[in-house]
């Protein structure tokens, strides 16, 4: 026995439980088939107390399987399931298909060779053990809801399966597995499948709040609880929802996101719990305050769900949910319960048993529970319905019988599913509706549905249904722009649903059979029905008077046709597939357009051109009514093509009709449409608006051109190829309103100029469409071409217009219905591809033999394209010497169908035209005549030579264009008049002459009768020469012209020296001087330089130094005594160099910056773009910009690339981003006082020894001066007083190392210098440390010396890591802010107070000082804690004035490499090498057998001594010459750091070595240069006893003893890494695969994130983008990121959004942007949002790129150009990231 605990104090009851007896129970209501009953009787007691106690969630779980599910399991099988079910498993054969099921964001993998459709996919596992891996392959990232598709023959050509699902090949269809299993299971599971089932769905789809149904009311009183429960809905946002719940149930912001969390993930949450007032109460508020919102609902204003509900109602629908995941984890133990549980769900139970269940009396119940789950979807919420589906896939769709089944039934209630889908509130993809896919793209499973199912009509009958409310007064789809409800946008899915049942159409005869072709026209008249209601939507009239008032609305059908077109095109397929088929649709469609045009039949009129009448449509297109949507002419074009290949044309007898059109009504509508569309270009509908032009540009546009444009040309073609051609061409002037064009007497004046135009215009239009119709056969059916040479022609002609990328050319290609462009197997026959560069794209180049194939008229070029086109051919040409022509390409043979087309060449109207346009070229003036007409003649008559020469070839004689061309005064004698004519003054025009007079002479050549070549070969040589003369002459004149401009340019340079000779002789001294002193590429002395000591070269000081103002442009010499200059900068803390990722600053008021920890966790980072500004020019300036800003009204305050409340602005000149700016200081050594000092002669431990007594005498003790201030435990002493403590030789000399010159009339700093001194030092304290202005913080002066002890730091490090010499590599811009830092952390001093300096200097030195002050021990670092090169920074700028007297003006307190630095920076680098020499840690892998050395043997000595004082006993000793490398790498960065900081400060310039990127002596080098001993062991052995025993105090502090010991923190170890972002994968899948297994930290269930994003510094994913994860952060919410930055990059984060493989940059709260990532394609571009799906791979340059841009601390300025440039970023919420 064993007793559930009390879970709520409200439950007094104590149940006891004894599994047998249960068992026992369940039995014997097996046994009488009433084992529902039995389930409730356990259920109503035990529901309530494990899911009604508010347990968390793994004691709930662990209660549920002991009490629950463990029974209901080991009744089933009966014994241990364990064991049964292995028994089973052993019996199965695994299903053939993989069936993993994908989570959201999952990788998932289409072989675009192999797969039948886009929809089937690989998981990572099936793809990396296939053969597809070799293949062409599309990646993506899945939504879920999908499972895989390895295994299914149907989804693949070839090779479905993995190597890990191969041996499931094997299958025994014969055997069912039902048969496989234990009959006494079988019953038991039977009954107890169907008892949870229908528990679970009564329960879940249970509508009473309050009450149970009947059998589970509980035994005894229970709590009255109930809860206010709100529901989920895709209406309202997350910020009403959150803001409501607020005021309604009085929680906090954060528990609010909480709620509306849980609720947008699982559909419902629990907002309130008390009585059942209360939470009626809590109910009515919520209703009525997001009822009250102004613009709550996007769709009527619809209320939020809210119900109160009892305790144990809730209590038994969660456990009714676990029960459907339990249901789904026994179906997957075996096939066997999978397909009982399946056919138990779908087959009917006995009509009584099921009403009774459901508690109603409707004899048209659902059949069977699985039709009751499908019917009930959208009563569901969220996560129910999602636990639902992913049982459906783990069972019906994982069971080929069964899924037969359940695809029957689905359709069957396909229409009742897509009616209720369409008033849900509910995203499709939790939608059952949504399993469609997994269902019609099963090719045989499809075609039995429409055979068995009507598939297609159902689904096109549902659609129509949904457009009845969309319909006008004349039975047309009309769209309302305001109309906001989504109905009509979900009912548009169905569309989706037609084209993948029709995905696989019938190949093969025998697939065809009766009741197939006969559901396929029922779907094939359906489908006409939807196309009638679309003839002719959104018609439009020509607005004459004034503009449009409103524009249309045009989008709703334009979206409508995008959905349309792979439906038409696989409709068109099926049809090509089956005679009969076609027959019959052609039909139909025939008789659909009759009706059609029933309404629209209008007046014929005769119309006369050249002597030839015909009779055509009266329709005047400018003023009448016209419509772009015409699809069902172009159904019919469509299948038009087709009739061809079964021998029929439009006049055979199997397609007439009583009610059909003849082909002149069929050529209206595209005709009018084209029209329409030429008027537009003429100018001629102007006041229409935007709306018909964004008309135009989409019926152009590649998206909907396929089925729009292309159709229309191809129905004018169908009749072109139908009527009399002269017919054709009347019908066309006609429409065009060009009859009287046409006629020669409208070149005589008169008329209105602005009509004349237009008709010119016009006429350029008509002929380019005649040019298209003739010339446009690359489409199978009308010429003689394949599909692949209609692919090649597109990609030729774009790459025409230039070079294009891969994906640039994609997108100007159509797609298939499986969204394949076809490129690929072409592309490389006709184009080449250049490789990438490092971060360009590969562009393609088309191979010159496809020159030939350009058409300047091709049709699917836009104006621009075209114009683009022509100017690079023609400009190619003329490179190459060739004639400017552009003339036609020989077009392929027309289909015989189609072969009529080309008498319109040789008609009688056609040549009138000819002549006609030739006249008026040949004219003196001419009113309607244009140089483009002129152009299209020629081109026309081009091809119509072309025509003949084929004509001449097949010995075709009813085409005869020559004779009619050579007749006297024809066409060829026009021709020959125009050689030479002054109104053809376009060399293209005369080249395209010219050309057309050869090709008249090739084509003469070709007819056996007699004719005069000779006089067209000298017609055409005479037009060569002229042109070719005309050329030359042009060419010689040019470059005539260009020798004179020269000399003239050239005497005038030479007059202008002659007149300036002083100038220019002065101008190589005068470079010398005004360039930068931070130069480092000046001359050096012979001797080799040395920077500190006695021993110091002499500083390389250059003349006065002059820079411009940016400003003003005013020249002025840099000093300290005038106007001050300033360069611009940007201050930022950093954590780029940080060695404890992730440690915070936390107490910013009481942090003491002095003692620099050596895991360097923050710094001050400081930035400039080199731009120099008089400091009260900047200021004006900068007064300016802030002023600017305040004026703006509060809302558009907000400056989104710089922040004004954070002193941000732009540089004036290069819009750089900036906080400040850095006063300029002359170099130091000019500022150093006349005269030579005299040099001191003072030994190492004698200095140190006055230093001690200093440090040790300045500091009182704590019981001396009752304070709690740390500062006022240092109190330099004066010096008199430390040399009395020494010996008179030693005192005379270390007095002499402080000898101050005392002057008041030395007038130092300027009133804007000192300004600007005190500014700086102030911004970088209150950036750095990110606290408030404080002039008299005595942290201001001590953040000036950090922070450029920092920014040394930082580059180094970056020159180090990029393998870079430390002098020779600094750009200019970087050298000069190092400069000025170091100078500036020079001078601050001058402008701080005295004592302050003097008091951080003592504190600084007592770390390194022993001393016996428990307080300042106290406070005083551990020496491994310190970092060294700050240490040396701050005490080189702070030890000269430790003696000065405060009551008079210091001169050279300022730092010059003095004996005083040289000893500074000995003890420093002691220091260093002890911290080296104790944090050594040995790798025994790397150690060499080399010979040691003496200085190897002594540092070995050395080191053994220091552990051995530290405490500590080494494993193993190192070898001395493994010891001498580690520690001369070790302490190459601080040598490097010191090298910069006093080559600034000295001005000595360094060796040559230094400049050398691969110096191999750069230690020797650097210790020579620093005045340091090259064996660092000299420091430690010759030395005093002073000196030896500071080391010894080091070693033995205690300090030192407990961060050596295992339980401290982490140690800093050298030499110390340099930091980098994270490793990256070099295949993207992986990292798409690994970040689908990360889930939101913050959900119970594990949900996955929506935005997995990783942080590139530390490689931490979060949860970004979400709601659920935002923090609050210095008093607002942000989003994951934006937190993550604050903490792990100081504000700055670099982050990589996986899913939408983007670069994430941040800089702060408010700004951010979006860069490529660094993973490429094989083409050599990236893919952001994973759109095109090719292959990523890492490009180790760009990811180097992104990296720099982070170490550089480039971030914020790189945010800030982004912003400024990119008006998308100004409008996302950055902080949400």
């Amino acid at each position: 026995m064993a007793q559930l605990p009390k879970g709520h104090p409200s439950y007094s009851v104590v149940h006891e439980f004894c599994q047998s007896d249960v068992l026992e129970h369940w039995k014997l209501c097996c046994d009488r088939g009433e084992l529902l009953d039995g389930l409730k009787r356990h259920f109503r007691v035990w529901v309530p107390l494990v899911f009604g106690n508010s347990h968390d969630s793994a004691k709930e779980e662990h209660l549920a399987e002991k009490y629950l599910f463990r029974p209901m399991t080991e009744f089933m099988c009966g014994g241990n399931p364990e064991e049964v079910f292995s028994q089973l498993k052993n019996v199965d054969t695994p299903s053939q298909i993989c069936g993993h099921v994908f989570k959201p964001g999952e990788p998932t993998y289409s072989c675009r060779d192999c797969a039948n459709d886009p929809t089937c996919v690989f998981c990572i596992d099936c793809f990396q053990n296939s053969s597809h891996k070799q293949h062409r392959y599309r990646m993506n990232t899945s939504g879920g809801n999908g499972y895989c598709d390895c295994g299914d023959t149907e989804a693949w050509k070839v090779e479905p399966f993995c190597s890990l699902h191969s041996s499931s090949m094997e299958q025994n269809d014969q055997v069912n597995p039902v048969d496989l299993l234990p009959v006494d299971l079988a019953n038991r599971a039977s009954a107890l499948f169907l008892a949870s089932l229908q528990y679970a769905i009564d329960l879940l789809m249970w509508k009473q709040c309050v009450q149970l149904p009947g059998g589970l009311d509980p035994e005894e009183t229970v709590p009255d609880i109930h809860h206010c429960m709100l529901f989920n809905d895709e209406v309202h946002s997350y910020d009403q929802v959150i803001t409501t719940l607020q005021r309604a149930v009085d929680c906090s912001q954060r528990e609010a996101i909480d709620y509306a969390t849980i609720v947008d993930r699982e559909g419902r949450s629990i907002v309130k719990s008390g009585t059942e007032q209360e939470c009626e109460k809590a109910k009515e508020i919520i209703e009525s305050k997001i009822m009250n919102k102004r613009n709550t609902s996007r769709h009527n204003s619809k209320p939020l769900k809210v119900l109160v509900m009892h305790n144990v109602v809730v209590a038994h629908q969660s456990f009714a949910l676990k029960l459907i995941q339990w249901l789904q984890n026994i179906i997957s133990k075996s096939d066997g319960l999978r397909r009982l549980f399946c056919l138990l769900s779908m087959n009917a139970p006995p009509k009584k048993d099921l009403c009774d269940a459901m508690e109603i009396d409707d004899v048209d119940a659902p059949a069977s529970l699985m039709e009751r789950v499908l019917l009930a979807d959208t009563q569901l919420w969220k996560v129910v319905r999602v636990k639902i589906h992913q049982l459906l896939m783990a069972g019906a769709l994982m069971d080929q019988e069964c899924k037969k089944l359940f695809a029957g039934m689905f359709t069957k209630h396909y229409a009742t599913l897509m009616k209720e889908f369409i008033q849900d509130d509910h995203y499709r993809s939790v939608s059952v509706t949504s399993i469609s896919v997994q269902i019609f793209t099963v090719p045989t499973l499809a075609r039995w549905l429409i055979t068995e199912y009507n598939l297609l009509h159902v689904i096109l009958q549902s659609f129509l249904t949904a457009c009845k409310q969309k319909k006008d007064k004349d039975g047309r789809l009309c769209f309302d722009r305001n109309d906001r409800s989504p109905s009509f946008k979900r009912a548009s899915y169905m569309l989706y649903d037609i084209k993948y049942a029709l995905l696989a159409r019938p190949v093969d005869p025998e697939d065809w059979s009766d009741a197939l072709r006969t559901n396929f026209l029922n779907g094939v008249v359906s489908l006409l029905e939807l196309l009638r209601v679309m003839q002719g939507m959104d018609g439009v009239t020509r607005q004459t008077g004034q503009h449009l008032e409103f524009e249309p609305e045009w989008e709703g059908a334009f979206n409508l046709q995008l959905k349309l077109e792979d439906t038409l095109v696989l409709f068109t397929r099926w049809c090509s597939m089956d005679k009969v088929v076609l027959i019959e649709a052609y039909k139909e469609t025939l008789e659909a357009l009759y009706h059609s045009y029933e309404t629209s039949k209008k007046e014929k009129g005769k119309c006369e051109v050249a002597g030839h009448t015909t009779k055509s449509m009266k329709y005047d297109v400018s003023n009448q009514p016209i419509s772009i949507h015409l699809p069902l002419t172009r159904f019919l074009a469509a299948l038009h093509l087709h009739l061809e290949k079964f021998d029929l044309t439009f006049h055979s007898p199997e397609l007439m009709t009583k009610k059909r059109l003849d082909p002149v009504d069929l050529l209206e509508p595209p005709l009018r449409a084209q029209v329409m569309i030429a008027q537009t270009q003429a100018g001629m509908w102007r006041r229409n608006g935007f709306a018909l032009l964004n008309q135009i540009f989409f019926y152009h546009n590649v998206r909907c051109r396929g089925e729009m444009y292309d159709r229309d040309i191809l129905m004018l073609q169908i009749v072109a190829s139908l009527l009399n051609p002269n017919d054709f061409i009347v019908h066309l002037l006609n429409k065009f309103n060009l009859l009287h064009w046409a006629k020669p007497e409208y070149d005589i004046p008169g008329g209105q100029e602005d009509s004349v135009r237009q008709t010119v215009m016009l006429a350029e239009e008509f002929l380019n469409l005649l040019i298209i119709l003739l010339e446009e056969r690359y489409i199978p059916g009308v010429g003689s071409v394949t599909q692949q040479d209609v692919i090649k022609r597109e990609i030729v002609h774009q790459l025409c217009i230039m070079p294009m990328a891969h994906s640039e050319l994609a997108k100007g290609l159509p797609v298939d219905p499986n969204s394949e462009t076809g490129m690929e197997d072409v592309v490389n026959e006709v184009a080449e591809f250049k490789k990438p560069s490092s971060t360009g794209k590969g562009k393609y180049d088309l191979k010159p033999e496809y020159y030939k194939m350009y058409c300047p008229y091709f049709y699917h070029y836009t104006k621009a394209e075209q114009s683009k086109s022509e100017e690079a051919q023609r400009k190619r040409k003329k490179q190459a010497g060739e004639s400017q022509a552009l003339p036609p390409p020989v077009p392929p043979p027309l289909t015989s169908q189609f072969a009529a087309i080309v008498n319109i060449l040789h008609c009688d109207v056609m040549f009138h035209i000819f002549k006609m346009v030739l006249t008026r070229t040949a004219a003196q003036r001419s009113r309607s005549w244009s140089e483009a007409q002129f152009e299209r003649i020629l081109y026309i008559i081009g091809i119509a030579l072309h025509e003949q020469k084929r004509a001449f070839k097949e010995g075709n004689t009813s085409y005869d264009f020559l004779t009619k061309a050579m007749k006297e005064d024809g066409l060829l004698s026009k021709l020959q008049c125009l050689v030479g004519n002054q109104n053809l003054n376009q060399d293209p025009s005369r080249d395209l002459l010219a050309w057309s007079l050869k090709q008249f002479a090739e084509v003469c050549t070709l007819k056996s009768e007699p004719v005069c070549l000779e006089t067209l070969h000298s017609l055409a040589s005479c037009t060569d020469q002229k042109t070719e003369t005309e050329r030359k002459r042009k060419a010689e004149m040019a470059a005539k012209r260009r020798a004179r401009v020269m000399a003239q340019i050239s005497k005038m340079q030479r007059n202008f020296i002659a007149e300036n000779s002083e100038l220019f002789d002065q101008t190589s001294t005068e470079l010398k001087t005004v360039t930068s002193d931070m130069d480092l590429g000046v001359m050096v002395p012979p001797t080799f330089p040395v920077a500190l000591g006695p021993h110091r070269s002499q500083a390389n000081v250059t003349g006065p130094i002059q820079a411009t103002c940016i400003l003003c442009q005013e020249e002025q010499e840099i000093s300290c005594s005038g106007k001050a200059m300033v360069l611009a900068a940007f201050v930022q803390r950093s954590t780029v160099l940080s060695q404890s990722r992730g440690k915070m600053l936390d107490k910013k008021d009481d942090y003491d910056p002095l003692f620099v920890p050596v895991d360097l966790f923050t710094g001050t980072h400081v930035s400039s773009c080199g731009h120099v500004m008089h400091h009260d020019c900047w200021q004006r300036y900068f007064d300016n910009v802030m002023n600017k800003e305040r004026r703006r009204p509060l809302r558009f305050r907000q400056s989104f690339s710089y922040d004004i409340d954070k002193m941000e602005y732009l540089c004036p000149l290069c819009e750089g981003l900036s906080n400040t700016v850095i006063p300029i200081v002359p170099s130091l050594p000019s500022l150093y006082p006349a005269g030579n000092k005299k040099e001191v002669d003072l030994r190492f431990d004698d200095w140190l020894d006055g230093i001690e007594k200093t440090v040790q005498n300045s500091i009182k003790e704590a019981q001396d001066k009752e304070s709690e201030d740390d500062f006022s435990l240092f109190q330099p002493c004066p010096i008199s007083t430390i040399t009395r403590m020494m010996a008179e030789s030693v005192a005379k000399n270390f007095q002499l190392l402080w000898e101050y010159v005392y002057d008041d009339a030395s007038g130092h700093f300027s009133e804007g210098m000192r300004e600007m001194l005190k500014k700086f030092a102030r911004d970088v304290y209150a950036f750095g440390l990110s606290v408030e202005p404080d002039d008299e913080s005595p942290r201001v002066s001590i953040l000036a010396w950090s922070t450029c002890a920092f920014t040394i730091q930082s580059v180094e490090q970056n020159l180090r890591g990029e393998g870079k010499s430390l002098f020779g590599s600094i750009p200019t811009r970087q050298a000069d802010l190092i400069g000025s830092l170091v100078r500036f952390a020079a001078v601050c001093s001058q402008v701080m107070n005295p004592d302050m300096v003097k008091q951080n200097c003592v504190r600084l030195l007592s770390a390194l000082i022993p001393c016996d002050s428990e307080k300042v021990n106290k406070g005083s670092p551990c020496l491994l804690d310190l970092d060294m090169f700050h240490f040396l920074t701050i005490v080189t700028m702070t030890l000269p004035s430790l003696y000065v007297d405060q009551q008079h003006c210091i001169v050279n307190t300022l730092p010059t490499g003095d004996l005083n630095n040289q000893h500074a920076m000995q003890l420093v680098v002691t220091a260093h090498i002890v911290q080296i020499l104790l944090t050594f840690a040995w790798d025994t892998e790397e150690s060499m057998d080399v010979e040691s050395d003496s200085e190897g043997e002594a540092l070995l000595k050395i080191y053994l001594q220091l552990q051995k004082t530290a405490g500590l006993t080494p494993e193993k000793v190192p070898s001395p010459y493994q010891l001498l490398q580690y520690v001369r790498s070790a302490v190459m960065p601080f040598l490097r750091c010191a090298a910069i900081l006093y080559f600034h400060i000295t001005g000595v310039s360094p060796p040559d070595e230094l400049h050398d990127h691969f110096c191999t002596k750069e230690y020797e080098v650097l210790c020579r240069y620093l005045s340091l001993p090259v064996n660092m062991s000299e420091l430690f052995e010759s030395v005093g006893d002073i000196t030896t025993a500071l080391i010894k105090s080091w070693c033995s502090s205690k300090s030192l003893r407990d961060r050596l010991s295992a339980n401290s923190e982490k140690i800093v170890r050298y030499p110390i890494v340099k930091n980098d972002l994270v490793p990256l994968p070099v295949d993207y899948s992986e990292l798409i695969n690994k970040v689908s297994t990360f889930t939101c930290p913050k959900s119970k269930d594990s949900d996955d994130s929506r935005a997995p994003t990783m942080c590139l510094v530390c490689g931490q994913m979060l949860c970004s983008q979400s709601y659920c994860c935002q923090k609050d952060l210095e008093g607002s919410s942000v989003g994951a990121a934006t937190e993550h930055a604050y903490f792990c990059g100081a504000g700055t984060g670099v982050f990589l959004r996986v899913r939408d493989c983007q670069i994430l940059l941040l800089a702060g709260k408010t700004k951010g942007c979006f860069l490529a990532p660094p993973y490429l394609d094989n083409y050599g571009e990236t893919d952001q949002g994973l759109r095109r799906g090719n292959p990523l791979h890492l490009c180790e340059e760009r990811y180097s790129h992104l990296k720099k841009l982070w170490f550089t601390h480039a971030i914020p300025e790189t945010i800030a150009h982004n912003l400024e440039f990119n008006s998308s970023f100004t409008t996302i919420e950055w902080q949400n990231l």
